[in-house]
């Protein structure tokens, strides 16, 4: 005896397949888009240390703003919101951290940008009227690059001869545009 399917689940599963297949469009899309239109900033990355062999060769990214030190966070604040940072240019490569906020701020001036960055870490004081403190993620902090580079990549961080070139969409998100090496383009990130 054969199961045909019925005409109504039939229609179903193909608006199921067809919505999987725009949620997945959108967000290559969001990802080209912000790639190509983003503004491009430039920043210098620092040393961070540990290797994941089991997730192919990547290169792990610090930033001046972002030290892996604690930062005052806005009241009532948990670990996974969203928040906005606002950083302010003191040099062609270098970013100092502003202000952290839970709306977004506007910016002024092309020596200023706002990046959106989830909440890692939160610790609170139980002392009345302590400040939160905790570290944030940007999502820019590895970045995968060509299977055999990764060491002698992780080699010119330490030796602080990378900079990261950054595409800052206007709402904060922000994702790694490429790699330059004493002002060289050595890594691009490919648009799909």
């Amino acid at each position: 005896m054969k199961h045909a399917l019925t005409s109504p689940m039939r229609l179903s599963l193909m608006a199921v397949a067809l919505l999987q297949s725009l949620v997945l469009g959108w967000m290559v899309f969001d990802r080209v888009s912000l790639l190509s239109n983003g503004r491009e900033i430039k920043a210098a990355v620092v040393p961070v240390d540990p290797r994941d062999i089991f997730r192919g060769d990547y290169v792990t990214l610090g930033y001046g703003f972002s030290t892996g030190a604690e930062l005052a966070l806005p009241e009532g604040v948990r670990q996974g919101d969203a928040v906005y940072v606002l950083l302010k240019s003191t040099g062609p490569t270098d970013w100092s951290l502003v202000a952290v906020s839970k709306a977004e701020p506007e910016v002024s001036g092309e020596g200023n940008v706002v990046l959106r960055a989830l909440v890692d870490y939160v610790r609170r004081s139980p002392l009345p009227g302590a400040t939160t403190v905790g570290r944030l993620r940007y999502g820019i902090e590895r970045f995968y690059v060509p299977e055999g580079t990764g060491r002698d990549l992780e080699a010119q961080v330490r030796e602080k001869r990378i900079v990261a070139v950054l595409a800052v969409g206007s709402d904060g998100k922000v994702a790694i545009k490429g790699l330059e090496a004493d002002g060289q383009r050595i890594v691009e990130e490919p648009l799909l």
